[in-house]
């Protein structure tokens, strides 16, 4: 790309005062959700009085309310208002025009484009002249041939000229032909050539509407010396968001295993200007959410008569709670409070990274740490016909919380999946699926018998019974922790109670209608589980 030319500056009226280069680098970022706090730093020395420094290179997007600056002397943290001060701090943006963008290079390409294009046309001529001699050609050599036959049929036996004759005429041909192949690349490399041509021309038809932007500081010192200037301002353009990795890594040989827990800040930003080895902190704070008072509406309230028929559905319904709880202290009987997430965090990069200005995503390190895992294989045949490994853990060694965001999974040197983890405070418990074992297969049938209605009663009973077979096809035992839902009722006129004859080990469901089993599946074995509960509903019920 060629030199830049200025078209259009927007420049405040400033006293006539040369500028100095200033290179205040980028130091610190701090990303939030939907913009980013930049904060150039560097030292200079000053002589006393009044001094404009030029900072080139800034994202021209940057909001200008935000630009400030701030002046102290070298190695001090704060200095005296009145031996030096900021007199006034603003942007400047140009608009450019990128060389290859000059109209007399446009005009250039176009009459480049015009030759090319009567190249062209003399060639596709000079081809289609080429192919009619060489059809012509191959005519002659047909005629040839014939005349031979004719000759042959006449006792005329001349085979040298015959030969001669033959080859003349494959050799002129073979020269037609190789000029009409050469006349068919030279046609092939012009197009192509006109094509780039057009792109380049396509490319340069308008006017590029790149931006420039400088920051301009001036600042008063009364006495010469080295003073530190900060500038920073906020850009829109750039965002993030937590991305984790979670690797189970197994010591000891049929021990549980130990998990590789870290978290990076994924990094997206096209605001003009590189990030190149900076500070990196990341924020939850959310500027941009406004607070707007909620919209009224009118509660209209009404009587109705009460219907004598009951009209019920049957619900899916989440069991609500605040995660896995938290893990136990040594010396204290209470439970600490669980962090809601509701509060800002500030996470800064364990490193400084580099971000270019691409629109790219790019992870910078956050934390990591290795948790203890307590590993069981769990069954929900309902939700999925499959046996999971799943493994808890604590963030106890993490001392920072997991923020809610994807897991990519690592097990055994490979990546086998991808799952997600809500906010995780310190020293809370939280789970992790790793997908279904291979070794073992699941089937569950459902069965639902007619409805039955006793005599002279009002109430209708069905039996409903679940049948869940597991196999184990490989030689490793296993335990499985197998879960399945009976429906719970809210009303008196509909009661569901556990057939306690056809469930297997009599189990009991718990107050969330949750009956779990513990099965002890071996080598090459099976193992069957069972499930029955009765549904009654008085007369008055319609709907199930």
């Amino acid at each position: 790309m060629s030199e830049s030319t200025v078209i259009d500056k927007h420049e405040p009226a400033i006293p006539s005062i040369a500028p100095v280069e200033f290179k205040a680098p980028i130091v610190e970022v701090t990303v939030l959700e939907d913009r980013a706090h930049v904060v150039r730093r560097a030292s200079l020395e000053l002589r006393a009085g009044l001094t404009r420094l030029r900072i080139a290179d800034v994202a021209p997007v940057m909001a200008d309310k935000t630009l400030c600056a701030a002046i102290v002397p070298h190695g001090q943290k704060s200095g005296e208002g009145g031996r030096e001060r900021v007199s006034d701090v603003r942007v400047r943006r140009s608009k450019l025009v990128l060389g290859d963008d000059k109209p007399e290079r446009a005009r250039e390409l176009q009459r480049e484009r015009e030759r090319l294009s009567q190249r062209l046309a003399e060639l596709q001529a000079a081809r289609e002249l080429a192919q009619r001699h060489e059809t012509a050609l191959a005519g002659v050599g047909e005629v040839t041939i014939q005349d031979i036959g004719v000759d042959v049929c006449y006792g005329q036996d001349e085979p040298a000229k015959w030969a001669e004759a033959l080859a003349r005429v494959a050799a002129r041909e073979g020269e037609a032909r190789q000029k009409r192949q050469e006349l068919d690349f030279e046609i092939t490399e012009v197009e192509h050539e006109i094509k780039r041509l057009n792109q380049r021309i396509g490319a340069t038809s308008q006017v590029s509407d790149a931006v420039r932007a400088e920051v301009v500081v001036e600042v008063w010192v009364a006495a010469a010396g080295a003073y530190g200037v900060q500038v920073d301002y906020v850009v829109p353009g750039a965002c993030w968001r937590p991305y984790h990795r979670a690797q189970l890594v197994e010591l000891v040989k049929g021990a549980d295993p130990v998990l590789h827990f870290s978290s990076e800040g994924c990094v997206w930003q096209n605001t003009g200007e590189d990030w190149s080895d900076v500070q990196l902190i990341f924020s939850t704070e959310r500027p941009s959410l406004g607070t707007e008072p909620p919209q009224l509406g009118s509660d209209v309230l009404f009587v109705q008569r009460k219907s004598e028929v009951i009209v019920v559905e049957a619900r899916e319904q989440e069991v609500q709670t605040t995660g896995l709880g938290a893990a136990p202290k040594q010396r204290s009987q209470d439970l600490p409070g669980i962090d809601d997430g509701g509060e800002v965090l500030t996470l800064r990069a364990a490193a400084r990274a580099s971000v270019p200005s691409d629109g790219r995503p790019y992870r910078v390190p956050l934390m990591s740490g290795t948790l203890k895992t307590t590993s069981e294989h769990v069954l929900m045949a309902e939700l999925a016909e499959a046996v999971v490994l799943k493994t808890t853990h604590v963030n106890d060694r993490l001392h920072q919380p997991i923020l809610a965001g994807p897991v990519d999974l690592i097990k055994n040197g490979g990546f086998v999946g991808r799952t997600s983890v809500l906010f995780i405070a310190p020293h809370e418990n939280f789970a992790i699926g790793w997908g279904p074992d291979g070794a073992v297969r699941v089937q569950r049938t459902v069965t639902q018998a007619r409805e039955e209605r006793a005599m002279l009663s009002g109430w209708t009973s069905q039996i409903h019974k679940i049948e869940v077979k597991l196999s184990n096809l490989g030689p490793e035992p296993r335990t499985v922790q197998v879960s399945e839902r009976v429906p719970v009722s809210e009303l008196e006129k509909v009661k569901i109670e556990v057939d306690a004859a056809t469930t297997s080990d009599r189990a009991r469901p718990d107050s969330n209608g949750m009956v779990r089993w513990k099965v002890e599946l071996p080598g090459y074995g099976r193992a069957s589980l069972s499930l029955g509960y009765v549904v009654r509903k008085h007369g008055d019920v319609v709907g199930i």
